[in-house]
């Protein structure tokens, strides 16, 4: 077969040289800069995200102690501050984080509500807002 006879079935079949060309750099830059920000932003919210998961935990085995629930105000945030501790939770408050609303029967209602704050770069803050109401479990 000739090299005309193969140019001309390349050709005809669509695989001609300027169709088998790969990405280009720019489009390679851009990929990266892509992957490069959606990194740094799952680096930034996922801790917020799995602490909030262990709040949310405290916050449901209180609403599941009734006993507790019972106990003064500042005999439950003492608890849940303990709780904090035990769970490497420095940084939080546990006034600032899980409100106690008064309740005739249960005592109090348990709701997970606050904000975390983190400078994804320069002047830009990422900010992550949390509010549930907890699931007491009998």
């Amino acid at each position: 077969m000739g090299s005309r006879q193969i140019n001309s079935q390349r050709r005809r079949h669509g695989m001609d040289h300027q169709a088998q060309r790969g990405m280009g750099l720019t489009a390679i830059l851009v990929i990266m800069a892509v992957s490069i920000f959606l990194g740094m932003f799952a680096f930034k919210v996922a801790p917020h995200y799995m602490e909030n998961w262990t709040v949310t935990k405290i916050a449901n085995d209180v609403a599941s102690n009734a006993e507790l629930l019972k106990k003064p105000r500042s005999k439950v945030y003492s608890y849940i501050n303990q709780a904090y501790r035990t769970n490497n939770l420095w940084d939080l408050s546990p006034e600032d984080t899980i409100k106690l609303k008064k309740d005739g029967k249960r005592g109090y209602i348990v709701t997970v509500q606050y904000e975390k704050r983190a400078n994804l770069f320069s002047n830009i803050d990422l900010v992550t807002s949390f509010d549930k109401a907890t699931e007491a479990t009998p």
